[in-house]
């Protein structure tokens, strides 16, 4: 179908768009078309994925799920619905926007889709360093964010662990800041790995930023800190880790003066790199090289973050 015309599910929140155009990002999905109508997924000619109205989406159990539990009313959007009015004052310093997009743009023309890009920080420069981008998210919220700050980056409401698009549509697929663990469970992250092969063309890369796991005991652990303290505002970050299963469960408790109270609940599902690098096997990709930055700084044992770059384990797709 064209991107021009949608034709709205009935039985739910589905819409019918092509992802991929001719051929540059420019031409795929306009931003403010797929947010029409509040869609809760997307999907492209050939397939069709199926959620409930957001306001009771949850994650489709699949095998391996059922052993690794997340915190409870838990969906896609969660994350993006509670930290979209304030992730760009709270997180500007982390993957700096400039140094992700040259970093990306050295090593691919695009186009490129962005899993969990938010309000747009990393697709606008991006887009700005002339690579084509497609920035996917599961929450309007961030996505209309993005929409106002960035109208000429394309932009899809979807989950990441069931991407709308065509095999090898893309040059790159970017999962930058930890996205890989904001999906609750091992399987999902898998299932992610295997899509953003799917959506790279034979040539294409997967870039995963994610933070490296320290060493720990196998005791669950509660822990509150001060996040910010102002004459008038005090935030607490509240969280429980689970080594065990590689969870943290949590809430950034936003106190106001004058305001109710404000619950922002985060969780992450955390892997070692090799580990990791296990998951991209099985969902044939292969490293080609890991970096302790953006900068191409070198990785090594004392790196608390690692940016790696995966391609097809057998050079096609």
């Amino acid at each position: 179908s064209e991107a021009g015309s949608l034709q709205l599910d009935p039985h739910g929140f589905g819409e019918r768009v092509d992802l991929v155009g001719d051929p540059a990002a420019e031409h795929l999905v306009p931003a403010r078309l797929v947010l029409a109508g509040a869609p809760a997924v997307v999907a492209h000619q050939r397939s069709r994925y199926r959620r409930r109205a957001r306001q009771d989406a949850r994650m489709v159990p699949i095998a391996g799920d059922e052993d690794e539990p997340g915190m409870r009313g838990y969906g896609p959007a969660t994350y993006g619905d509670g930290f979209a009015d304030v992730y760009d004052d709270w997180y500007a310093d982390v993957s700096p926007p400039d140094a992700t997009a040259r970093f990306v743009a050295d090593r691919t023309t695009g186009p490129v889709l962005e899993l969990g890009s938010g309000t747009g920080r990393l697709a606008g420069p991006l887009r700005a360093a002339g690579v084509p981008v497609v920035g996917l998210d599961a929450s309007l919220a961030m996505l209309t964010r993005s929409v106002d700050r960035h109208p000429d980056v394309p932009v899809v409401a979807a989950d990441m662990a069931e991407l709308p698009v065509r095999d090898g549509a893309f040059g790159a697929v970017l999962v930058a800041f930890n996205t890989l663990f904001n999906l609750p469970t091992h399987a999902l992250q898998r299932r992610c790995l295997t899509q953003a092969r799917r959506a790279v063309r034979p040539d294409g890369i997967v870039v995963v930023e994610a933070f490296v796991p320290g060493a720990g005991g196998d005791e669950q652990a509660d822990h509150v800190d001060v996040v910010r303290l102002d004459a008038d505002r005090v935030v607490l970050r509240v969280s429980r880790t689970d080594p065990v299963r590689g969870t943290v469960h949590g809430h950034h408790v936003d106190l106001r003066d004058g305001q109710p109270v404000r619950l922002r609940p985060w969780q992450v599902c955390f892997v070692a790199p090799d580990a990791l690098d296990d998951m991209a096997a099985a969902a044939g990709l292969a490293v080609e090289d890991r970096h302790g930055g953006w900068g191409g700084e070198r990785f090594d044992a004392a790196s608390d973050a690692h940016v790696t770059v995966y391609r097809h384990a057998n050079g096609h797709g």
